[in-house]
């Protein structure tokens, strides 16, 4: 089998080139070969073409083997070339061979023709090898040397006693040494300078027995720093030396400090606000309120003082000597720190004498008090009093312990207003009963505003005990052992124990219904409702959930008819299902036995939107972002032939936990739904619809009787 050969031929003569060809062929070759006499065509062949081997003649007529060389070493080309010639001196061919020639042969004599170009293949193939090995440990070593200096942290090799070998680009940085200045010194004089000392860190061999969470400071760098050591070992596990990575650690550790110092200043807050909005007297508040500062943000002295006829006059204290509190007991408004503090600016000092003078200064130095700063008490632009803290020696207040303190001294404010306020409603009240009309209408007020602050607390309470993904759990247990002894123990239970289980799991199962709605609105109001929205057939959706109340509607003797038709909108069918079987379910509960509930669909374009506007007024003031933007619409009415809603309440039945009315009034069958519902329903309703950016509201229909709920959407495709 032949083997191509790419070969570049300096030749003058036609016949010894295709002398020199025939040879190469006979020698299993197959050239390739371009035939040039002067410089300039063998430097574009060079430049345009890649070659195997070249072959001269020594001496041309405007050319020669040694200007050939010089041509090849120019090109930078790692090339063999063989010189084939007549007779030339000895002196000449060894000329040559210096020049850089690899073989010399004479025209008369080509038997070593072949096996010289065998070998000086085989020779460049060998150096291209090496050039390429070469290039490969060369690109290597660079990009190790790059990753080795782009590492954030310190990194340190060390020889077996702790002589520094080699480090990176980063602990030149912070050391602020050349090279040079590294290598070669211990890597702890260079940590601890001349007074080195043994750090475990640092200890040979010894070096991972330290605790590698352990954190260090140096003296010779700023900042926090973790140390980690691997040992160096060669191929047959010789240990040669040690690697240390040094992290600065001083970021992660200021922001560790930053988040508990934020910890423990919103756990003050929390407990503070939380003592403040109690019903004990301004006294008992202000007392425990002090205790608190003193617990968790470590103040060893405070005062609170009121502005009371130009001079501020001591409420309540804590810490302070019997020598201060006769100094502090009552202070002129037209003392310097006091006047600062009336134009509502905060004080702080890290020396009591700065500020305090006279006998004051001198009662604080006296019980030991070193940093110390005033709070003005505002409420709106007045300063009501000053609220005062102090350490004792070796520590001062931060500006951040001024801005935490300047919001309860606010707080306080508040609620020393508060009790004023209400002892004045006290006094007011006492003038109140000299009047018995008077009397009446105030009864009348407080009364309704209780009843009005019973059901919102109520709601709240509720809402607040209930409304937890915890109670899912139970809940479930409880539901799972009651059917399990009902329909699956087969237990011999008299009618009463039936009975009862009976009603423990109806009672489950309207708590869980309470809980999934309790979620439901949560989830609406806080979290958002994330949609997976295709176009659907809402009467069909209405339909599809009406099937699965098929046994109250049976027992009830109701039915529900489906009117009309509306082009798909995109909702979430899993979610829009809670509107579809909240409002069925509110309409199956109001509408007597053996009566008809209608679900009426039908399609509105701008004008018949515009046309609604009366109608949602009480509903919305003003209509939703975007809704007005689309040419067509689909309406769904749910109607039913209730009690029906006072007009006063029907903007109000959409909101969380409102109930209407008694709760004879919940439903008007004698089998199912008897139960009064969470009061979360409609207002689930009206979140789902609004987050599928639609409308809903309520009227009353046509015949005059019952209530109707509409929802308004928006046609799919948009």
């Amino acid at each position: 089998m032949t083997q191509p050969l790419r070969l570049l031929l300096v030749e003058d003569s036609e016949d010894d080139a295709l002398l020199i060809l025939r040879e190469v062929k006979r020698g299993g070759f197959e050239p390739d070969c371009v035939r040039v006499e002067t410089e300039e065509a063998m430097q574009e062949a060079l430049t345009t073409q890649s070659w195997d081997l070249i072959i001269s003649d020594y001496r041309l007529p405007r050319f020669s083997a040694p200007d050939a060389l010089k041509t090849l070493k120019k090109s930078g080309l790692d090339l063999p070339i063989l010189i084939v010639s007549g007779k030339v001196g000895e002196e000449l061919a060894v000329d040559a061979m210096k020049a850089g020639a690899h073989d010399y042969l004479m025209k008369d004599n080509l038997s070593r023709l072949v096996p010289a170009i065998q070998r000086e293949l085989r020779e460049a193939a060998g150096r291209r090898e090496r050039v390429r090995a070469e290039e490969a440990i060369r690109q290597g070593k660079m990009e190790w040397e790059a990753a080795f200096d782009s590492v954030s942290d310190l990194v340190i090799l060390t020889d077996k006693e702790g002589i520094i070998l080699r480090c990176n680009s980063r602990v030149r940085t912070y050391f602020e040494k050349d090279y040079g200045e590294l290598i070669g010194i211990p890597i702890g004089r260079l940590f601890y300078g001349d007074n080195e000392v043994e750090s475990p860190a640092f200890l040979l061999p010894r070096a991972m027995e330290y605790d590698p969470d352990e954190e260090f400071r140096f003296p010779s760098l700023n900042g926090w720093f973790s140390i980690s050591s691997y040992p160096m070992r060669t191929y047959v596990g010789t240990f040669t030396g040690m690697v240390f990575i040094v992290k600065d650690i001083t970021k992660r550790r200021r922001e560790e400090e930053e988040r508990r110092a934020t910890e423990r200043e919103l756990l003050a807050l929390y407990s503070i606000a939380f003592r403040l909005n109690t019903k004990r007297s301004s006294g008992k508040i202000i007392s425990d309120l002090l205790f608190q500062l003193h617990n968790m943000l470590r103040i060893d002295f405070s005062s609170v003082h009121l502005f009371r006829d130009d001079r501020l006059e001591l409420l309540d204290s804590m810490g302070l000597s019997d020598g201060f509190l006769a100094e502090a007991a009552s202070i002129p408004a037209d003392v310097p720190w006091v006047v600062k503090l009336v134009n509502g600016r905060p004080l702080k000092s890290a020396e009591v004498g700065t500020l305090f003078g006279g006998e004051l200064a001198a009662a604080a130095t006296e019980m030991g008090m070193h940093g110390w700063c005033a709070l003005p008490m505002k409420l709106g632009g007045e300063v009501t009093g000053v609220l005062t803290a102090g350490y004792q020696e070796g520590r001062a207040f931060t500006d951040r312990e001024v801005f935490l303190l300047s919001s309860v001294a606010g707080q306080l404010a508040v609620l020393i207003e508060n009790q004023t306020l209400y002892a004045q409603m006290q006094e007011k009240t006492r003038e109140l009963e000299r009047s018995r009309q008077e009397l009446r209408e105030n009864l009348k007020e407080v009364k309704r505003a209780n009843i009005e602050l019973g059901r919102l607390n109520a709601a709240k309470n509720n809402f607040i005990g209930m409304a937890s993904h915890e109670l899912k759990t139970p809940i479930t247990s409880v539901m799972g052992g009651v059917e399990l002894l009902l329909y699956y123990s087969n237990l011999e239970m008299t009618e009463e124990q039936r009975s009862i289980l009976e009603s423990i799991r109806e009672g489950i199962t309207e708590l869980k219904a309470l809980v999934d709605d309790l979620l439901s609105i949560s989830r609406i109001e806080a979290q958002g409702l994330t949609l997976d929205s295709f176009p659907n057939d809402l009467l069909s959706l209405f339909r599809e959930t009406a099937e699965t109340l098929s046994l109250p509607l049976s027992s009830r003797s109701l039915e529900i008819r489906f009117t009309g038709s509306a082009p798909a909108v995109r909702v979430d069918s899993t979610i829009f299902r809670l509107v579809a079987r909240n409002l069925l379910e509110n309409a199956i509960k109001f509408t007597p036995d053996g009566g008809c509930i209608t679900v009426a669909a039908s399609e509105l374009d701008r004008d018949g939107l515009a046309e609604l506007t009366s109608e949602l007024a009480p509903f919305y003031a003003v209509l939703p972002s975007g809704v007005a933007d689309h040419a067509q619409y689909c309406r769904l009415d749910v109607i039913d032939t209730g009690v029906g809603i006072p007009d006063e309440e029907r903007a109000r039945v959409f909101e969380k936990f409102y109930g209407l009315g008694d709760l004879k009034h919940h439903s008007s069958g004698k089998t199912e739904f008897m139960a009064k519902g969470s009061g979360l329903g409609l207002s689930i309703v009206k979140g789902i619809v609004e987050a599928h950016g639609g409308l809903v509201w309520n009227g009353v229909p046509e015949s005059g009787t019952g209530t109707v709920f509409s929802v308004l959407l928006p046609v799919a495709g948009e």
